[in-house]
């Protein structure tokens, strides 16, 4: 996830006409005018969504209600060490907290968090992503309520990809004809051709993601381990499984993409790889669906309007892949001392009104599948052309029928940082994949015996 705040922008007139919508929508259970002023402390990551609640939604709330909302913006593993700390002193300083939807099981086993369940009615339910209100949830009470759902997809260079000289080089080169990669085995080869090949000028190479020791090569591992029908742990997370035949050829295959990423790549974040994609130097790009909004900035990017994106590769034709999912929710804290309000505002964020809202001014990708096919989204076009600015919703709607979450326990956390070595010593060639498995292994059978 991004470390630091990726610019965004939207037109006061737009801003204002759908806040005044979204005001007059229906609200969630719970909804209601303040009877005391109060003021809410609430804790968001610094990337588009929270930016969005600091500065537009939080704002209009304060307008109807009464009830300030002072948003902070504070990094991914600072919210979870500040959450650690403050739970731990029963600590009401805070009331709201965006969180990873990783968190959960151990914020919610914990008996930190407030039960949310009443917040939604059976409408909700159903329009809400089934698997968002499941990582949302720990032993069926529902303790975060989804702001954001954005999975794995696989980005190319749609420019690059139609190029006649292109499609013609690399028929001669392969025996292929040239198309958006539908298997692992396609994309390997496409990724292998690129890399190092030069396009307009401008050495490209294959492949991007996030690679860094910490959550970022295990995120992007994740994705290949469960294409290729692998798991991370057996049914009741009592044991390690990393060197079954099927996680050993997804590591396998991530190795060997590796060697056809960017110089540097090894230490690859969020923003590295959003780079990469607005400099256009890369032809691929495994990455989560939000990100596209960066590529589309003129601001800061080459390549507005040359991206496509389609679900990410299977191991087999006709097969199908499960993205690594990534999510955001909002939780309330047990311990604050204005919860009813906390958890008012809470709902009326996620309002069918707001979800749109908050997509269309770039803070991440809708939770609710209504939301989908609200002309607001799906027929905004990027700024002087026709090039549709959501154009990725349908490939995240398949997406989303498939996708896979991390291992969700409460030592997932400690699980990546355990797991992140081992993977960090196959991708620099240090370690066999099959050694590095085994020592993940055995790494992490030593956390579950703690």
């Amino acid at each position: 996830m991004p470390q630091n705040l990726k610019r965004f922008s939207f037109t006061r007139r737009t801003a204002t006409a759908m806040l005044l919508g979204a005001a007059a929508a229906t609200a969630l259970p719970g909804m209601g005018m303040a009877q005391e002023q109060v003021t809410l402390q609430a804790i968001f990551l610094p990337a588009t969504w929270g930016v969005v609640v600091r500065d537009v939604l939080a704002p209009q709330y304060e307008k109807e209600t009464g009830v300030k909302v002072d948003v902070q913006l504070v990094g991914r593993d600072a919210i979870h060490e500040k959450m650690a700390t403050l739970f731990a002193a029963q600590d009401p300083s805070f009331d709201i907290f965006n969180l990873d939807y990783s968190w959960i099981p151990e914020f919610g086993a914990g008996g930190h968090l407030l039960p949310l369940d009443d917040l939604l009615s059976e409408d909700d339910k159903a329009d809400l992503f089934k698997t968002a209100l499941e990582v949302g949830s720990w032993n069926g009470t529902l303790y975060g309520l989804p702001q954001t759902i954005h999975p794995h997809v696989l980005w190319y260079r749609a420019d690059l990809y139609a190029d006649p000289e292109v499609q013609a080089a690399y028929k001669a080169k392969t025996g292929s004809d040239l198309a958006p990669p539908t298997t692992m085995a396609e994309w390997l080869q496409q990724a292998a051709y690129f890399n190092g090949t030069q396009y307009e000028g401008q050495t490209i190479y294959g492949w991007a993601a996030q690679a860094a020791k910490g959550f970022g090569n295990v995120h992007t591992w994740l994705t290949f381990l469960y294409g290729y029908g692998g798991s991370a742990f057996n049914e009741d997370f009592s044991a390690s499984t990393l060197s079954t035949p099927e996680a050993i050829a997804a590591t396998k295959q991530w190795a060997e993409m590796m060697k056809y990423m960017p110089p540097g790549s090894s230490a690859f974040t969020y923003d590295d790889v959003t780079t990469s994609a607005q400099q256009g130097t890369v032809a691929t790009a495994l990455q989560w669906s939000w990100g596209a909004f960066a590529v589309d900035d003129p601001a800061s990017s080459k390549t507005v309007g040359d991206w496509q994106f389609v679900e990410v590769p299977a191991v087999e034709a006709g097969g199908q892949s499960h993205p690594h999912l990534a999510s955001w929710v909002i939780s309330v804290s047990k311990y604050s001392k204005h919860a009813d309000e906390a958890k008012k505002f809470t709902a009326w964020l996620e309002t069918k009104a707001n979800d749109v809202l908050q997509a269309s001014l770039g803070g991440g990708d809708p939770v609710r599948a209504s939301s989908y096919s609200d002309p607001t989204l799906t027929e905004a076009k990027l700024e002087g052309s026709d090039v549709l600015r959501f154009r990725r919703y349908d490939v995240v709607l398949k997406a989303m029928q498939n996708t896979k979450p991390r291992p969700f326990f409460p030592g997932e956390e400690a699980w990546e940082t355990v797991v992140s070595g081992p993977l960090q010593a196959i991708q620099l060639g240090e370690k066999s994949v099959e050694d590095g498995l085994a020592e993940a292994d055995a790494a992490v059978d030593r956390l579950l015996s703690r």
